[in-house]
């Protein structure tokens, strides 16, 4: 059974005791298509030169434009540099901060038989009595380490007591909501009451008017009766009035035959 080589690096299963890597995926060329950029270059002069024709001549678009305020300087040197690049770069970023890392090549070269001068002697009595304030020092640490855990729990606990309190507020902005609403549901009911009140007015000035057309069609039989008997009364005037014309007439008559009696007989004799 072949058995495979671990990454040396990760210590990914990736190379097999033959030396063979494993098929994946074909790496990607870290250069670009040139026909692929080309056409993009095309397509974006073909846009420019549509927006120039749609601007009608007003705006151009041009190389010297607006340009790029912070422009590509040509990317980093660890894309094609070494690892020995990388370290020393984090070891300048550790010496911008003060940490001074020793020549460990200078250290390593020192025979096994002599001594490294470059270390101070300390005897054990000054040993143990730097290594008790080291150790009192990182009490302190640890005590100053500790505050700062329980102030960021005051703190922790202090926002929980500000998020109760928008809840307070929130339950208090929700009664006021539902207040609101209780105010303007009497308002409803208040205006239902005026309207009914309305209604009841209406209603009664209704039978009031109905009262009213009733006695006004019970006179009009009496107003009727009233205009018949004046007109009776009328007609036996008038009647009256042409008896009396008669009467006058037949007098008259009655006269005019005495007058001409009258005449004849004193022609006669």
């Amino acid at each position: 059974m072949k058995t495979e080589k671990l990454g040396g690096l990760t210590g990914s299963e990736r190379v097999k005791a033959t030396g063979k890597k494993k098929r994946g995926r074909p790496r990607k060329s870290e250069t670009p298509d040139k026909s692929a950029l080309e056409n993009l270059q095309q397509a974006t002069k073909a846009v420019t030169d549509t927006v120039g024709a749609v601007a009608d001549g007003v705006q151009t678009v041009t190389n010297a434009g607006k340009q790029v305020r912070r422009a590509f300087n040509g990317g980093s040197a660890l894309v094609t540099g070494d690892s020995l690049e990388a370290t020393k770069q984090a070891e300048d970023l550790a010496s911008s901060y003060g940490l001074k890392v020793d020549d460990i090549n200078q250290k390593l070269s020192i025979p096994d038989h002599e001594i490294d001068l470059s270390i101070p002697e300390l005897d054990a009595k000054e040993a143990n009595r730097l290594n008790l304030i080291v150790e009192r020092q990182n009490n302190h640490l640890d005590f100053e380490f500790n505050r700062k855990k329980q102030k960021r729990k005051q703190i922790r606990n202090h926002k929980e007591d500000w998020d109760t309190i928008g809840d307070l507020v929130d339950l208090d902005t929700t009664k006021i909501n539902v207040g609101t609403k209780v105010v303007k549901h009497e308002i409803a009911a208040t205006k239902f009451q005026i309207e009914q009140s309305k209604l009841e007015e209406t209603e009664e000035l209704l039978e009031q008017q109905v009262i009213k057309t009733q006695g006004v069609i019970s006179l009009t039989d009496g107003i009727r009766t009233e205009w018949d008997l004046r007109l009776e009364k009328q007609q036996r005037q008038l009647e009256k009035l042409q008896i009396e014309i008669e009467q006058v007439d037949n007098d008259n008559a009655r006269q005019r035959e005495k007058l001409e009696s009258f005449l004849f007989d004193d022609n006669y004799n």
